[in-house]
């Protein structure tokens, strides 16, 4: 007997997920085993009390032993018998268990050699990161690859992470409604790392302790013995002894606190990106600046929040560091020591100022780099469209405007970094000054034991001291990028239209519903609350002068038909939402829809274009949101997109996306969608890998995969937008009869078609006008009542043609008529289509510095800059040096003094020695010049800050100028085999180190690089023998850090490569949200997700781990220099006075202390220098297409006069060593031509296109247009002379105006008229703006008719003397098609027309046929002439639509 698991326990709230399987055997047990998909058990509470999920190996093990459940009172009394087995015993009771594991001394060797060997270290292992010596030494010998990497444990990972803080996530939103508060993101983030954090601070304090120890005690009993004139080796060697020990300790504390920091940080940004993409799939559609907005939170705010989680422990170093020398000084000096510590509270506010300004301006440069990274994706994603328009100087211009308003804030960031950076170091100094003044202007005799140790301390403090303002704008930063998190996840969920109705005949029932899309008008970019405010959510008004020029523009979009951008949502508001209402704003699309469909029922949809096709569709998926009545759906969906969606894999897996294989299945779907003949032409067949957005993929190829997807995936409901409007009348028909009325014969369907053949075969159609269902019946019905249907279809032709029709057989189809030629070419060889990110091995080249150097000013600039950092470091040095000349010179009298006792001989100590240094009669000279050190030092320090800070982003500004010219300049073979967001990472990470974190550093490293030297050469020059020990670490030194430090480098590059994924796997999934989300496979896409997450996250946690194992070692080498020069200073007492002494051993404390954190940041600096590396890579070594003008070969203006088109033996194939895709095509088009291009699969149609544009370069042959070879001209003169209306039309972010006329070379009547032409004056008028109407990234809120109708506005505004179009019609219906035609023969009767069909309608009216097979001239005569010639492949694709005589053809027009 059976029983459900769940009815048999009591439980509470689910936390993790277990699937039951029920054994009822003669032992009569049941045993549980842990699954993914089945709900939560928890253990009764009684037996709960030191259990938790973490403490078991992972969740995907047994349920541990002290693990019981309870039965319900009144269950069945068989249940007596049931026992519940355990197959695996907890590890340890304890939460920490396996955190506390690391407190062992050694462990064994891990058994699973692929997970990452620090979670299983021993303790001196862990904190030393000795585990990663090998992979260190690897790096070094051979260089890294991605697979040499090690797994992430689970507890690190992604997956748990992000569960972990969604969980948290929506405890707090509970907690703050319950306190009637705003949630706060901040908050459970911190309860996720919380735990980790308090044991970072507690390891924190103890470094702090020992850190203070050193320069200040051990310091203190050091001067004291040098200054005592007895000798005791004993007591020497204790203090040499205490003083090597305390600093190992605090080494190795320091360490072990950025370790466990640097795991907490890994875990807290994995998380907090996987929860970003989980919520996107959650919102109703995506869109271009959802995408862009998503990598930039991935890409720059990751860094941020990764920034605050390891430096935030450094909050309690100040308190602690400041509280043991408050004490100390005070013992020491007694009150005068408070003035010291005044200026440190006085540094504070100061500091916060700046910190608050530098987060200001951080807010308002992020605002703008998310603009422009937004309009860089947009780029990318049309770049073909770009290059055929020839708009590369339109979008350059923007892109430099935006970044020129980009580099203004980071310049003001920069000055403020300078002044930061200028004071912190300072502080210590100033401190010392006011301290040791007001000592001696009181009269005080001051020491120089106690001099140099309060000098000491206060150089011990500078390090805490400087690395808070850093820590506070690490955590501030890290807070405003959550905020802006925070608003992407609150924001309103799609919800799914499922649910089961009363009628169970009923497929979908929609009763007087009305659907609007919905407008979230949040600014992720501002700073404030999550849930903002009106006044922020308000747009900064601009004026129409600057709206026309820059594409900008106000007001609320009108949302006819199409898709709406991705943030834009559906579901039960948030909390913010509802405390701010103008953030939401509807627009009604669809009004009052009535409509119910029977299981198993076909039924057509059609109607003009805007008149709500594709919201109906967008409606039923549950991408609108209902306003009035009701909609159930009775079914799993899928869904068939008018713009099809291919994602980055093989061709095969595009349509499985992650089922079993069938192969019976899988090659039925292959003959009913037409893809057999496909499979044959890629390289690899079914296993070849398919380009981001399918860029190795026809339109139709890319639909007929979209539809396969859709038919493998066996589902109730298809809703299908006018998927065969992008295939030819052939193979249509085919997916037709095969497909929508063969195999999902019984499922139902709803099929968006203009086609009047196939409508007439529905069971029922719907015709929408203006959102409305205008009219619905069967074919029969609507032409009888002779309304919008008839007028539409034109049914006496439509009722000859399709009776003659039915009297011939269909014959076997080949393929899609509009084929992309180069299918095969692309993915020759082993079906690999995208190319491996480049990455470079060993030290980075000395020619990225010399360039680096080149761009930012030259090495005039750079020796200028290098002089004022070394005055800097002279002045910081002269403090120093000045106050031990000053406490050496004593009273005055210490000559007199060394006479008296070499003639009486009589031993004075060092203080008796020099005497009371008030009573020197030039105490006022001393005093002023060591108070106007720091006023020089401030000047100084400034400067060189902008200087260095400055001269950067001049560099990274051409840099980026350079990098974005080189990728406009790529040709189209470079951005079909590189994926987006690996380019994008160059535009927005990248770029993002140059401009922030590469001044920073260097800064940084050329300050603290001049300042160690400068004190070691001090240090050797008071004593000699220190130069001995000084040379041998030096060797030491340079050779960890030129060799070892390899590794380093090598895993940054594996981190910015591994990074890429990420990048295009967002993009590529927000693209294709609806999709994924109809076809439920969200879970699908988030494990690839957690898959990529994982490894940049092992590589992150890698590189950064990389860095303390550097900086540890290089703290030994430092502690032994101390040690070095502690000895000598003991052991040859006497030779230098107590002041020299403080001053050689306050100094070397210091600049031990300085020196693993300065080495850690050249680290830092050299793998971060990579990214510089990767722009110069694309700025300067990209290849580049011909040039864009040749004034030596520039025809005259207003060429082409005639529009003569000449082919001459034209070959092509798209790159060295690939076949030919077009072989030896000549033909002679005429001037004033109409020339229609047909062809099966692999014509070379779109070859055709391309070689007319230069989109390739030929390999022999020429083409003629008026007399002129068009390769000896410039490729902008070329294509900005021909005018094309592309197969996906594309629009961009901005007015519809800057749409259509980008330069502004026409005036607003010149507009008007095209648009009427166009028949789109109407739509624009009904806009809220007119021609100043926002226009959503890819023209998301048009339909797609409406942007093929905006390019074919482009073509009327452009005029040119040839015309080009590529299937510019498919996606209309056909009364405006016949429109459009009659406006291309009226508008360009004396132009030259190329015009690729599916129509034949199109083109049986136009002059010539030419007809293509496999690259080469078919046939090319009249329509007539080839109508009447038997087997021609032109008769045979007619009679495939019904047309068997010349005035059946002659009537389709």
């Amino acid at each position: 007997m059976d029983y459900n698991i769940m009815d048999l326990l009591e439980l509470p709230k689910a936390s993790n997920r277990y699937s039951f399987m029920h054994n009822w055997a003669s032992s009569g047990s049941i045993t549980l085993n842990h699954g993914m998909d089945s709900p939560s058990l928890r253990p009764a509470a009684a037996h709960n009390s030191s259990s938790s999920g973490a403490s078991c190996r992972k969740p995907g093990d047994a349920l541990c032993p002290e693990e019981t459940y309870r039965l319900r009172p009144d269950d069945h009394q068989e249940l007596e018998h049931i026992k519940i087995e355990q197959k695996k015993k907890r590890c340890c009771s304890s939460k920490y268990s396996r955190a506390l594991k690391h407190l062992l001394p050694v462990r064994p060797p891990r058994k699973n050699k692929s997970i990452l060997p620090g979670s299983s270290a021993g303790l001196f292992s862990y904190f030393s990161v000795s585990w990663l010596t090998k992979l260190m030494w690897k790096a070094y010998k051979h260089g890294l690859q991605p697979n040499d990497l090690w797994s992430l444990q689970r507890e690190d990972g992604s997956e748990a992470n992000s569960e972990r803080l969604e969980r948290l996530w929506e405890d707090e939103m509970r907690i703050a409604e319950k306190d009637k508060r705003k949630p706060e993101l901040w908050r459970a983030v911190w309860r996720s790392m919380r735990t980790r954090v308090i044991v970072s601070m507690v390891i924190s304090i103890l470094q702090n302790v020992l850190q203070f120890l050193g320069p200040s005690v051990m310091l203190k009993l050091v001067l004291d013995y040098i200054n005592d004139s007895e000798i005791d080796h004993l007591h020497a060697s204790l203090i040499i002894l205490g003083i090597g020990v305390i600093n190992i300790c605090r080494g190795s504390a320091f360490n072990a606190m950025f370790v466990v920091g640097t795991h907490t940080a890994t875990r807290v940004t994995g998380a907090v990106q996987a929860i970003l993409y989980k919520k996107a799939l959650k919102l109703r559609t995506g869109s271009e600046r959802l995408s862009a907005q998503l990598v930039n939170f991935c890409n720059n705010d990751m860094e941020r929040l990764f920034e605050a989680c390891i430096s935030c422990v450094f909050i309690t170093a100040m308190p602690v560091i400041f509280a043991l020398s408050f004490v100390y000084c005070v013992y020491i000096l007694g009150p005068w020591a408070l003035l010291g510590q005044g200026i440190y509270i006085l540094f504070y506010p100061i500091m916060a100022v700046i910190a608050k300004a530098q987060s200001s301006v951080r807010v308002e440069t992020v605002k703008v780099t998310d603009k422009r990274v937004t309009l860089m994706s947009e780029i990318l994603n049309s770049m073909r469209l770009i290059k055929m328009y020839s708009w590369e100087d339109s979008f350059a211009k923007k892109i430099s405007g935006i970044r020129k308003e980009e580099l203004k804030k980071h310049r003001i960031g920069a000055l403020l970094q300078a002044v930061s950076s200028t004071v912190t170091p300072s502080i210590s100094i100033l401190a010392t000054i006011v301290t040791f003044l007001g000592y001696t202007f009181s009269g005080n005799p001051l020491k120089s034991s106690e001099a140099f140790t309060i000098f000491s301390v206060f150089n011990a403090m500078q390090f805490s001291v400087g690395v808070l303002p850093f820590t506070v704008r690490s955590v501030a930063e890290a807070k405003i990028s959550l905020g802006r998190i925070q608003k992407l996840l609150e924001l309103p969920e799609h919800q799914r239209r499922t649910g089961g109705m009363l009628n169970n005949n009923l497929a979908l029932q929609i009763k007087n519903a009305t659907f609007a899309w919905e407008v979230y008008n949040i600014d992720f970019k501002r700073r404030g609350k999550p849930g903002g405010d009106s006044s922020n959510a308000s747009k900064d008004k601009k004026n129409t002068d600057e709206a026309k020029k820059n594409g900008a523009v106000n007001g609320v979009v009108s949302h006819a038909n199409g898709h709406i951008s991705g943030s834009q949502t559906n579901g039960t508001n948030s909390p913010a939402m509802e405390s701010n209402p103008n953030m939401i704003k509807s627009i009604e699309t669809l009004f009052n829809i009535n409509f119910s469909v029977e299981r198993g029922k076909l039924i057509g949809v059609c109607g003009s274009i805007g008149s709500g096709k594709s919201s109906l569709i967008s409606a039923i998926c549950g991408d609108m949101k209902v306003h009035n009545g009701s909609i159930q759906v009775n079914g799993q969906l899928a869904l068939v997109t008018q713009q099809a969606w291919i994602f980055n894999d093989t061709f095969q897996e595009n349509i499985l996306v992650g089922q079993e294989y069938d192969e019976e299945k899988y090659k039925n779907v292959l003959y009913v969608c037409c893809l057999e003949s496909d499979v044959n032409l890629l390289a690899n067949g079914e296993m070849t890998e398919i380009g981001e957005r399918g860029i190795n993929l026809s339109g139709g190829q890319k639909q007929r995969v979209n539809l396969g997807r859709a038919v493998y995936s066996n589902r109730d409901i298809y809703l299908l937008d006018d998927p065969l409007s992008a295939v030819d009348a052939k193979v249509a028909k085919h997916i037709f009869n095969n497909c929508i009325k063969g195999t999902l014969a019984g499922k139902t369907v709803i099929l968006v078609t203009h086609a009047t053949h196939f409508l007439e075969k529905c069971d029922e159609i719907i015709v929408m006008q203006e959102g409305k269902i205008a009219e619905r019946g069967t074919h029969l019905e609507l032409t009888a009542r002779k309304g919008e249907y008839y007028d539409m279809i034109g049914f006496e032709a439509a009722h000859k043609r399709n009776k003659e029709e039915e009297k011939k057989p269909d014959k076997e189809v080949m393929g899609d008529s509009n084929e992309k030629d180069d299918e095969k070419e692309e993915t020759l060889g082993n079906g690999k289509l995208i190319t491996e990110e480049r990455r470079a091995s060993g030290s980075v080249s000395s020619r990225v510095y010399l360039t680096f150097i080149k761009v930012s000013g030259g090495w005039l600039t750079t020796n200028i800059i290098i002089f004022a950092i070394i005055i800097f470091t002279l002045t910081r040095m002269f403090n120093a040096i000045w106050l031990q000349h000053w406490l050496d010179e004593g009273d005055g009298k210490v000559e007199e003094r060394i006479t008296n006792t070499t003639e009486y001989n009589i031993t004075l100590s060092d203080e008796k020695l020099k005497g009371d240094i008030t009573k020197n009669p030039m105490l006022w000279m001393y005093q002023l010049v060591y108070g106007l050190s720091f006023v020089l030092l401030l000047i100084t320090g400034i400067v060189k800050g902008i200087g260095v800070t400055f001269r950067v982003l001049a560099g990274a500004s051409k840099l980026h100028s350079a990098m974005f010219m080189s990728i406009l300049r790529a040709p189209m073979s470079f951005f079909d085999t590189t994926p987006t967001g690996r380019i994008l990472n160059r535009f927005s990470r990248d770029l993002d180190e140059l401009d922030v974190r590469i001044p920073f550093f260097l800064e940084f490293l050329l300050q603290g690089l001049l300042f160690v030297l400068g004190q070691i050469i001090l240090v050797c020059f008071i004593y000699v023998w220190f130069t001995i020990p000084v040379f041998i670490i030096a060797v030491l030194f340079i050779a960890v850090d030129v060799f070892l430090n390899a590794g380093v480098r090598e895993m940054k590059r594996l981190d910015n490569t591994l990074k890429s994924p990420v990048t295009q796997h967002i993009g590529s999934s927000v693209s294709g949200l609806s999709v994924i989300r109809t076809f439920e496979k969200e879970k699908l896409f988030i494990n690839r997700m957690y898959n990529n997450l994982d490894n940049h996250s092992a590589s992150l946690l890698v590189f950064r781990l990389s860095n303390r194992w550097f900086t540890f070692r290089m703290d030994f080498m430092a502690t032994a220099v101390t040690l070095a020069v502690t000895i000598i200073c003991v052991f040859t007492k006497g030779h230098v006075s107590t002041a020299v002494a403080g001053l050689a051993l306050s100094t070397v404390n210091g600049v031990c202390v300085f020196i693993p954190f300065l080495m850690r940041m050249k680290s830092e600096f050299q793998s971060r220098i990579t990214s510089v590396e990767r722009i110069i890579e694309y700025a300067y070594e990209l290849a580049s297409e011909a040039p864009r003008e040749i004034p030596s070969t520039e025809p005259p203006p207003g060429w082409p006069f005639k529009g003569s088109v000449e082919l001459k033996d034209v070959k092509l194939r798209y790159r060295p060593g690939l076949p030919l895709v077009l072989h030896g095509i000549s033909a002679s088009i005429k001037e004033g031509e109409k020339i229609g291009i047909v062809g099966r699969t692999g014509a070379g149609k779109s070859s055709l296109i391309s070689t007319l544009l230069r989109m390739a370069e030929l390999d022999s042959g020429s083409v003629i247009i008026d007399g002129l070879d068009i390769s000896t001209i410039g490729l902008h003169t070329l294509r900005s002379s021909i005018s094309v209306i592309p197969q996906d039309p594309v629009l961009f972010q901005g007015s519809i105006r800057y749409n259509l006329d980008p330069f502004e070379e026409h005036s607003d009547d010149a507009v008007w008229q095209a648009l009427e032409r166009s028949h789109l004056k109407g739509v624009v008028q009904r806009q809220e703006q007119g021609l100043l109407s926002k226009v959503e990234a890819s023209g998301e809120n048009f339909s797609v008719g409406e942007r093929q109708l905006i390019c074919l506005t482009r073509a009327l505004l452009r005029n040119s003397k040839i015309l080009m179009l590529d299937e510019a019609t498919a996606s209309v219906d056909i009364e405006t098609d016949h429109l459009i035609q009659a406006t291309i023969r009226e508008a360009f009767v004396t132009s030259t027309v190329l015009t690729i069909a599916h129509r034949l309608n199109t083109v049986a009216n136009y002059d010539r046929i030419l007809v293509l097979d496999s690259g080469r001239v078919r046939e090319f005569d009249t329509p007539v002439a080839l109508m009447n010639t038997e087997g021609s492949v032109f008769q045979e694709m007619m009679q495939a639509v019904g047309i068997f005589t010349v005035e059946q053809m002659k009537a389709l027009t």
